[in-house]
């Protein structure tokens, strides 16, 4: 008989049944060290929302500039949208770009919204007389990006629902330029 074909008392190298079970075992740890060591998602979350907020509302102040239109930002706790302003109606229509499409917020996220400085009329917010065939009356914004480059003065907060310690907000300076004031100052320090 050949060599080949003897069987030897000694195995070598590793059955497919072996090297199985020690992958599940691997996939087992590093699927369990991934959700303890992960921990900070939200956190990630939290600021990857501040930061598409943000970025929208500085090309939401470009496109008003652009197309020489009054755009308003409608804040509620957990959404946000775009308006433009039809001045032949004088009323508030969704926006129709797709970048400034209505975005709901997850539900982990509160967001709050305050104007700054002197109140600043909201343009179509004089007395609308809705009719009969008009059911809705058109939503008001909350702050303006105008066509000549200004922004009404506000600071909107977002943080995790019960947790103060992750509040990150956006804002206008004095300048009247969109800002993260958490960005700002990590760039002086």
């Amino acid at each position: 008989m050949s060599p080949f074909f003897k069987s030897s008392a000694k195995q070598q190298g590793f059955t497919l049944i072996e090297l199985m079970v020690v992958m599940v075992i691997l996939g087992l740890i590093s699927g369990i060290a991934l959700t303890v060591v992960g921990g900070g998602n939200q956190k990630r979350e939290l600021i990857n929302e501040v930061n598409r907020l943000h970025a929208v509302l500085r090309m939401a102040a470009e496109e008003a500039i652009y197309s020489n239109s009054e755009i308003g930002v409608v804040i509620e706790p957990d959404l946000y949208e775009f308006l433009t302003y039809d001045e032949e109606e004088g009323k508030w229509t969704a926006a129709e770009p797709h970048f400034l499409r209505s975005y709901t917020l997850p539900e982990w996220i509160s967001m709050d919204f305050q104007r700054e400085g002197k109140e600043r009329e909201i343009l179509g917010s004089k007395t609308e007389q809705s009719t009969a065939l008009d059911a809705k009356p058109s939503k008001k914004p909350s702050l303006m990006l105008l066509s000549s480059g200004e922004v009404t003065g506000f600071s909107i907060t977002m943080q995790i629902k019960d947790d103060s310690d992750s509040r990150l907000e956006i804002k206008t300076n004095d300048q009247g330029e969109i800002i993260l004031p958490h960005v700002e100052q990590q760039k002086e320090a």
